[in-house]
Parts: structure tokens; sequence; C-alpha cells
């Protein structure tokens, strides 16, 4: 006799709403049932029901985003399923490229699929023709029914109705439509009055939480609770800039009448947005341009997490940073982060600078030329390495994009924190970098794969500047010329006093200068001599600089000048 080997069957089901699934008797069931009946029917082949459910109610077949469909995967890849059986094809799927990669992956774990309404065998070319008909049906019947859904919530758009989705904070759903939750409704208008009170979105999330105000509880379908515990700037942000709260609706941008009541007045909307076009000039903002942004996505704070590429604008100028996303979320003052906002180019450069051994590997330079050719410009390997000896003058060549992409195959991470930086490389990148050195680099670390170093983070012209611990192998002369010009005009002030038996108050009316800039210059004759010499060289600590030194009130004692100035 014939030993048969069994065929494990996983019958699976789907519905695209979970409208009617409540019942006793759903459409689920239904599916499976008839399932059942036709793998009864084939019990003289070895077909057996596997006791598992995969039933996907409320998903749509338009993609393959479903928890059952995903288990089903999983078991057909572990080798628990031969067969899947469907109620009809558009069940497992409605997308004939989502048929084909399911395809695949039966074919590649030797598992087969029949339909119970629908009779074709795909072991030859009419049946295989048959097959792709009936999905190409089943994605048109799809991208119709979806036509006609948009059409619908275009129309109820349009006649000022609620076409569902998130309820905002200040209503509640009844019969479909918007009704002021007044409890909710007085956070709403505490808000805008706040907000056109205190001109600063930040301000309002400090003073909505101190008032302990919560955001909208919300459950899922599942009943997970997904409510936030405090408001944050997005959440402000986007209630200051919905219209619904002005009894609108909003679609395709266009403003119609809405069929629920405003919570708010025209008065203050319109008084909330000008305050609010004003302040977005000079506002941190998410800056959207990769241009400026090559470490997007490399870069961490070591307190807040992700940074994120900013800007703010001073004038008719731009400035680039990489902001902690909590902060800009949340605020400096809530966030109460210690390493703040961080100048792209600051960051970028001492990045680029860190790294630049890896560039001069052979293998990267290849991937440089290679990188010349796409773009069209005849460069040979000798050229390239000319070229790729400075660096920056080399990224100069490439689109921002290209460089980004560049830095992220070396780059894994680079966390910023409040005393040093720490650039952890890939794998491969760091075997480049290590065969780059001449001479050992401490700051690496090759177990680990990071470069670290020591920094601080100082102010120099209005502006955060990144400085490293003095190492007199790095230091590369720069003459600030402001403050070398000011110790020239201090020493000549001073001998024409001298000479000519002149006080500070005369001196200062007969050159025609304020006598208190003109005292603030003449004390920097009294700096140690190696403070003056290292000014005259250039060889002055980086935060050094002429504001400082006028404003500040630096000691008389020339050790006492050398600790405080950052010579020693």
């Amino acid at each position: 006799m014939e030993i048969i080997n069994p065929i494990r069957c996983a019958i699976y089901t789907r519905k695209s709403t979970d409208e009617g699934l409540e019942k006793e008797f759903n459409t689920l069931e239904a599916q499976r049932e008839a399932g059942e009946n036709y793998i009864r029917s084939m019990k003289h082949q070895g077909w057996v029901v596997l006791p598992d459910h995969y039933d996907d109610g409320g998903f749509s077949g338009g993609n393959l985003k479903r928890p059952a469909l995903k288990q089903l995967l999983s078991d057909v890849e572990a080798g628990k399923v031969d067969m899947i059986v469907v109620y009809k094809i558009d069940r497992l799927t409605r997308s004939l490229l989502d048929f084909a990669q399911l395809v695949q992956t039966f074919e590649k774990h030797h598992c087969s699929f029949v339909s119970v309404t629908q009779h074709f065998n795909t072991c030859d070319s009419m049946g295989k023709l048959t097959l792709n008909i009936l999905l190409s049906f089943a994605q048109f019947e799809r991208e119709l029914s979806a036509e006609r859904v948009r059409d619908k919530i275009a129309a109820s758009k349009k006649k000022g109705m609620w076409t569902g989705g998130p309820v905002p904070l200040g209503y509640d759903t009844k019969d479909k439509k918007l009704i002021i939750n007044e409890e909710e409704a007085e956070i709403v208008r505490f808000i805008f009055e706040d907000y056109k009170r205190t001109r600063s979105q930040f301000q309002t999330v400090r003073d909505v939480n101190e008032k302990g105000y919560k955001p909208k509880k919300r459950i899922t379908k599942t009943g997970k609770d997904i409510s936030k515990g405090r408001f944050n700037h997005a959440m402000i942000s986007n209630i200051l800039n919905n219209p619904v709260y002005l009894g609108k609706v909003v679609y395709k941008g266009e403003w119609y009448t809405g069929q629920h009541k405003a919570i708010i007045s025209q008065d203050l909307w319109d008084e909330t947005k000008s305050l609010c076009k004003v302040n977005l000039g000079e506002a941190f903002r998410p800056s959207r341009v990769i241009k400026h942004s090559l470490l997007k996505g490399l870069i961490e704070c070591e307190c807040c997490g992700p940074m994120t590429p900013t800007r703010s604008k001073h004038g008719n100028k731009y400035y680039e940073y990489y902001t902690p996303l909590k902060t800009v979320k949340e605020g400096a003052k809530i966030a109460n982060c210690k390493v703040g906002s961080i100048p792209a180019g600051e960051i970028e450069s001492f990045v680029i600078d860190k790294i630049k051994n890896v560039f001069q590997a052979p293998e990267f330079q290849q991937e440089i030329l290679k990188e010349f050719e796409r773009q069209g410009q005849n460069y040979n390997a000798a050229d390239v390495h000319k070229i790729i000896q400075d660096i920056g003058d080399a990224f100069k060549y490439f689109e921002p994009v290209t460089i980004h992409d560049f830095i992220s195959e070396i780059v894994q991470k680079v966390i910023i924190c409040n005393d040093h930086i720490e650039i952890k490389l890939k794998p491969l990148a760091a075997t480049l970098y290590e065969n780059g050195l001449i001479t050992s680099d401490p700051a690496f670390d090759n177990k680990i794969l990071e470069l670290k170093y020591p920094v601080r983070f100082g102010q120099k012209r209005g502006r955060t500047i990144i400085v490293e611990a003095l190492s007199s192998e790095k230091i590369i002369p720069e003459r600030d010329e402001k403050l070398f010009n000011a110790v020239t005009q201090a020493f000549y002030w001073k001998q024409i006093m001298e000479e000519k038996h002149l006080s500070l108050t005369e001196l200062a009316k007969r050159e025609n200068i304020d006598r208190g800039y003109m005292g603030q210059v003449i004390r920097l004759t009294t700096l140690a001599p190696e403070i003056i010499m290292a000014i005259i060289d250039g060889k002055q600590p980086r935060l050094l600089n002429l504001r400082r030194l006028l404003r500040g009130h630096f000691p008389y004692l020339w050790e006492e000048q050398k600790r405080e100035l950052g010579f020693i």
C-alpha cells in the first residue's frame, strides 16, 4: 500500500475592515469553514488542517503589513506549512508586486497555495496567465475602491464634515461628528491666550504643564494606552496651527466651513498666526536641506540622544546647527541639555579633520576615482592622490549628498559629550584609519574602534567653537589681527604718554578717542611678555580674543594671567 506524506495546510483569512467582526459568525469564520471543507475534500491526497488560525481582521490587502500574514510567512520559512488555503486570491494580496514577492518566498521554502473558489493550476503557462489575470483584476478593484473612498472624503470635507482620524484635543466624536468637550476646550483656549501673552511656544509649554493640564487620552483598538503624560513643543505648535479650532475643515489647502463649532474666535486666531509668523524667522527649526547636514543621522548628544540639523535666521543670513531633538521638541530650559546647539560647520570640520587618514587609504581613493568617473570628470589615480592630500579641497568637487554618503560609509556615530567628542568608526574604516597612521594616535582605541578627543566648548565672536586640549604638535600659528593691532596700539599710546608727559584724558582728547576705551587698550601693556609674544606670533589660545581681554578683568600677576587666559 502506498504511503502518502501528509500535506500540512494553513488557512489564511482576511477582511479589509473590522465592521461586523463582533458577530457570532463573521466573514473570517465563514472563510475558514470553506477552507476546512475544501481540505477535507482533498483528504485522499493527504491534506490535513493545521490548528493555528491566521486571521487578519481590519487589514487592507494593499500591503503585507499584517500580523497574521507575517506569522504565516514566519511559519512557512520555518518549514511548518506545505500548503496555504485562501477563499479567494485577493484575500492573500491585491498587489501584483506583493504577490510576486510572496510566490518567491513560497517557492524557496517548497510551499504551495490554493484558492477555494478560483480553480487554476500554476504548473503550466496557461495557469500562471490565469492567476496573473485574476490578480490584475484584484488590484484594479482595490485601486477603484481607493478612488471611491478618496472622492467620498473630498465631498465630505467640502461639506465641512469630520472624516475621521485622531480626534483633536477639545473635541469628542458623536455620530461621526465633532462635539466640543468643554473641559478640554478650556485647555485649548488657555494655550492660545497664553501664547498671545508670552509670544513664546516654549514658554506656553512650560505654563500649560505647570497648570497641570494633560494631553488628550488616546487608546488604540487593541486597548493600549498611548497617551502622552505632558505637553511638548510639537503638540503646542500643532494646536496653534490647527484650523479645526476655528471651526474650519481643510482639504488640499482649501478651507471650508465645518459642521462643528469653533472653540476660539477669529480675532484670537489672527493674532496668534501673526505672532507665529514673526517668531518663525528667528526660531530654531529642523532643516530639511541635507546641503549643510553632512552628519545627519550620525550625531548624538551624550545626555539627550539624537541631534537634528536646525537653522536660525539673523537678518538675511541663515546659521546652521546641530541641536538635540529633545531640545527642539521641548525647549532648552525643559530639556536642560549640557551640550546645546553646535555650529554645523564647526563639528563637521572637526570630524572630517580627525578621520582624514581614512581618505588617504588606496582603497578609498579608488572609490573617489569611481565617483569622478560617474560625474564624467577626467581624472586618473595620480590626480586623485594629489587632490586628496587636502580632503577639504577634495570635497569641493562633490555634491554635499555625495560627501554625506562618504562619511556614512566611514562613521558609525559621533557622540558630543560635555568634555570630549567620541567618533565611532565602522570596522573597515577603522582598519583603513589605522593603516593610514604614520605614528600611533593616542586618541584611537582599536578595540572599540573609537576616536576620543578631550575638548572644551567656548565662545569666540559670538559663536560656539571646539577647543582641543593644548598640544605643541598640533598648534598652527594663526594671528588674530584685531588682537595684534590692539596690543601694538597700546604700546604706541603708552610710549606717547611717557615721552610727552600726557595724562590719559589729555591723550584721549588729542586722539579724539573715548577715554574709557583707550584705558582698556593701554591696559594690555600689563600682559606677561610670554602672552605678548604669543599674540605677535599667532600662538595664543583659540579662545583668547580682543573682546575677552578688553571686557574681562585679568589679574596683574603674570603667572595668574597665564593660568586664567589658558597658557598653562
